[in-house]
């Protein structure tokens, strides 16, 4: 577990140089540079926001719109931050309007949240045609138990429990304590289980 923090800081670290590199020669009026940091984050920032706007037309126009206003207000970075959590705000910003405007159903299909929530009783994918339809119905109302969270607690839980963020990144991105940051994950989460257990998707007690 050691050793796979410390892969993983060398690999923020190393991401850290290239999108330095890349901002300062955009900065010099080379826009191909832009592209390699558009091609490095567009995964990550699509399924940020597939999670949370759950449609795909509408994850891809907000991953443009995110790229083009971080390129619109890239003269006003300062190139001491590291970029990552500073993308990944500007993200947010604009799916909390979107979704406030159009009160979208959030949606996470790239991991069951099940195993975001580490809790056992999740039907699991094999196939068995009735299997398969058992755990679609768990997701849906795995979902929709997400929706239900107030936007603070789903916010976080997304960015720590799916993608994988530190909490201190999780605070910097949203402009919290980190000890607020684990409260807010602490809560989300059990009212989630809770939400589950009501369910039948998960077992009691979990």
């Amino acid at each position: 577990m050691i050793g796979s923090e410390k892969n993983r800081l060398a690999e923020r670290k190393f991401e850290d140089t290239q999108d330095l590199l890349a901002i300062q020669e955009t900065l010099r009026g080379d826009r191909r540079a832009f592209e390699g940091v558009v091609r490095r984050y567009t995964p990550v920032l699509y399924s940020l926001a597939y999670r949370l706007l759950g449609a795909r037309e509408e994850a891809e126009e907000a991953v443009q719109e995110t790229f083009l206003r971080a390129f619109r207000a890239l003269p006003r970075f300062r190139l001491g931050r590291r970029f990552h959590p500073w993308l990944y705000a500007i993200a947010l910003n604009y799916l909390r309007t979107r979704y406030r405007r159009e009160r979208r159903r959030a949606a996470l299909r790239a991991r069951p949240l099940e195993e975001a929530l580490d809790v056992p009783g999740a039907p699991q994918t094999g196939a068995d045609p009735a299997g398969e339809v058992e755990r679609a119905a768990a997701e849906r109302l795995a979902q929709e138990a997400l929706e239900g969270l107030p936007s603070r607690y789903r916010e976080v839980f997304v960015l720590r429990q799916i993608e994988g963020l530190a909490v201190r990144e999780v605070a910097e991105i949203l402009g919290l304590p980190e000890g607020t940051v684990k409260s807010f994950l602490h809560r989300g989460r059990a009212l989630l289980i809770a939400r589950l257990a009501d369910e039948g998707v998960i077992g009691p007690g979990a």
